[in-house]
């Protein structure tokens, strides 16, 4: 098992905490960048509705945020969570390709999918001592 010499941690976990960190962040901005430009269904019938939505959408995001943070410090529950957000946003992805969706989304999915996989490989004795 590789880890980084400060701090005991794994490669594969660092590497997979970045990712994680980039694909969280990238959603709040462009969860952001929709609403403020107004494309989204909720956006054109109901601006409360969108706005509630998008607080909803930034709370979950803040807590995901925190979940990448404990994974990264050896937490196994939060890998467990992590992997349940992957599963969802993978079906998530698969929803909108079905309805047309953008090629952002399967970037984001394949980021996922390598931060999980990640998130499994050479870890065990790091998420075991936690």
């Amino acid at each position: 098992m590789s880890s980084n010499t400060a701090s005991g941690r794994p490669t594969t976990v660092t590497v997979s905490f970045i990712i994680w960190f980039v694909v969280v962040v990238v959603n709040i901005i462009s969860g952001i960048i929709g609403l403020l430009s107004g494309n989204s269904a909720a956006a054109q019938d109901n601006v409360g509705v969108a706005v509630g939505g998008a607080v909803v959408a930034f709370i979950i995001a803040i807590l995901e945020l925190i979940v990448v943070f404990k994974m990264r410090d050896g937490r196994n529950w939060a890998r467990i969570v992590l992997l349940v957000l992957a599963i969802f946003q993978l079906i998530g992805v698969g929803v909108g390709a079905a309805s047309g969706g953008n090629a952002f989304g399967w970037i984001g999915a394949v980021a996922v999918i390598v931060a999980t996989i990640l998130m499994f490989v050479g870890t065990r004795g790091y998420f075991t001592r936690r």
